[in-house]
């Protein structure tokens, strides 16, 4: 029966079907959240006491929709795997499959392929579209209830930032980091020769990144025979970027996919931590396989084992797989930022343990 090989009668016929109910439920729960924020946002908007003109709440409720469907898209692909399958259930339809003497990977590969493309579409598509929403989402809220975060990082032992140019390597610390205006505050500058010698250092009170180089103001200057001059206002060359500096304290989520390597690597070359960064992305690649392993899950907890009527029984497994998936990816997610797993074992851990899960549940299954 060749029905089922890639783009068969029957292989679309499934894959439609699958596809249908995850795009029901994706649009469903997105609805849902995004309704829940738009009245949440109006309540806060109106116990506001300064004036904040008009407010396009449809307009914001748009804007975080991409961040909404990242949240909801592993509830979507369960509840919809676990509908479709129990659909299935229901006019039989797996279980003639099946009796044409076909494995349980066979019977489901329309539903795997699925669960795969929806993975990438979103990697590829939705991600990116995020990324340019997503800041305008956060600028709209800073204007209504002003900057939820400070702009200065401070830390016990101020900031450390690398400058590396074609002739020298500049060593700036600092006491603090303004990234709203690419500024460093209080910072004293070595500069580095391309033996590694220190050529001389630099105090100023601020240093501003800016297009043409780094503005220093007040600085004083002192080379490697302690001879003291007063510069004044002073410019220095650099190989760092603006923009780049302007972001680093910006949430992984406002910076596409594609652009995510590039930029943790002017991160690293500056001395900016890049551990959250590295986590998303490596979350973002082991997507695909998260949703594979998700709908798998799905057909292990619903095909042949919830009898007709059952719903309550399909809910409660369902709301339990989706907590167990969520509670699991979070712990991931906070000792990886914690230095405790590499990055990569934080973002990909969640996906593989989800996929062998759902692998060797299958296996099982259709073992019996």
């Amino acid at each position: 029966m060749t029905g089922f090989f890639v783009f068969g009668t029957l292989f679309r016929y499934f894959a439609k079907r699958f596809l249908g109910w995850v795009a029901l439920c994706l649009i469903g729960l997105t609805a849902i959240v995004s309704l829940i924020q738009t009245v949440e946002l109006v309540r806060r908007v109106s116990v506001l006491k300064t004036d904040t003109g008009d407010v396009n709440f449809i307009a914001l409720a748009l804007l975080n929709i991409p961040t909404v469907m990242e949240v909801v898209l592993p509830f979507a692909m369960l509840a919809g795997a676990m509908l479709c399958f129990s659909a299935w259930n229901k006019t039989n339809e797996f279980v003639v499959t099946r009796g044409f003497g076909h494995n349980i990977w066979i019977s489901l590969s329309p539903a795997i392929a699925s669960a795969m493309l929806v993975g990438l579409i979103f990697v590829v598509t939705i991600n990116p579209i995020g990324s340019v929403t997503s800041p305008r989402y956060e600028q709209q809220m800073d204007r209504l209830f002003g900057s939820s975060q400070n702009s200065l990082t401070v830390t016990a032992e101020g900031i450390w930032l690398q400058d590396q140019l074609e002739d020298r390597r500049l060593i700036i610390h600092g006491n603090a980091l303004d990234p709203v205006s690419s500024s460093v505050i209080n910072p004293m500058i070595y500069s580095f020769g391309p033996a590694g010698d220190m050529e001389w250092r630099i105090r100023a009170d601020r240093m501003q990144l800016t297009d043409s180089g780094w503005q220093i103001s007040a600085a004083h200057k002192w080379d490697n025979e302690g001879t003291h001059s007063e510069l004044g206002n002073h410019s220095l060359a650099t190989g760092m970027n603006s923009l780049d500096l302007a972001r680093s304290s910006s949430p992984p989520s406002s910076i596409a996919i594609f652009a995510l390597p590039t930029f943790i690597g002017v991160l690293e070359r500056t001395g900016l931590p890049t551990v959250e960064h590295r986590i998303h992305l490596h979350q973002l690649l082991a997507l695909p396989i998260l949703m594979v392993g998700i709908a798998m899950l799905g057909a292990r907890f619903t095909l042949t084992t919830v009898s007709r009527g059952k719903k309550m029984q399909l809910f409660t497994r369902g709301v339990l797989i989706a907590s167990s998936i969520f509670i699991f990816g979070y712990f991931m997610q906070i000792i990886g930022l914690s230095l405790r797993v590499p990055a990569p074992v934080a973002g990909w851990a969640p996906a593989i343990i989800v996929f062998l899960a759902g692998a060797t549940s299958l296996a099982r299954l259709d073992e019996t």
